[in-house]
């Protein structure tokens, strides 16, 4: 599949586009992925790449805004701090195993697209569906016409 865009999703509680918004530089790690496949998309992520950011475990769970990711992944510091939920006692810093991209707020959406919304387009094909708990995944040029769509009808 050829990657137009990447979803990243973070429950609220956990970190929230509005913490995005708080942060130095609207600038954050996506740190904390502990599953393999989204590790490798994270290491996949190239600088100027657009992302959409997705509120998960929520009311109401959807795409709420877009990134562009700024800097390549580099070794997620939360790995080596045993003080970390996201420690991880078999990475080494010669040897890390989880990375991290660093990603900028592009906008925050004035509505959420809502997954009940997008089960409608052809988001519905995307990993979003069919591979639920995936954190991190690519979209397809499809999945982001459809977001764009839904973005101009606003």
């Amino acid at each position: 599949m050829k990657v137009a865009a990447w979803l990243l999703k973070s429950e609220p509680d956990t970190f929230s586009i509005d913490a995005l918004a708080r942060s130095p530089g609207q600038k954050t790690l996506w740190d904390g992925v502990r599953n393999f496949q989204a590790r490798n998309y994270l290491l996949a992520m190239q600088v100027g790449e657009r992302a959409f950011f997705y509120h998960s475990s929520c009311p109401n769970p959807g795409i709420v805004g877009e990134m562009v990711v700024v800097a390549k992944a580099t070794p997620d510091p939360t790995q080596f701090d045993p003080q970390s939920p996201y420690y991880d006692a078999k990475s080494t810093r010669e040897k890390p195993r989880w990375f991290a991209p660093e990603l900028k707020l592009v906008r925050k959406y004035p509505v959420v697209f809502s997954r009940k919304a997008m089960a409608k387009t052809a988001l519905a094909q995307s990993l979003l569906f069919t591979h639920s708990r995936l954190s991190v995944m690519p979209l397809s040029p499809a999945a982001v016409a459809a977001i764009e769509r839904w973005l101009s009808s606003l």
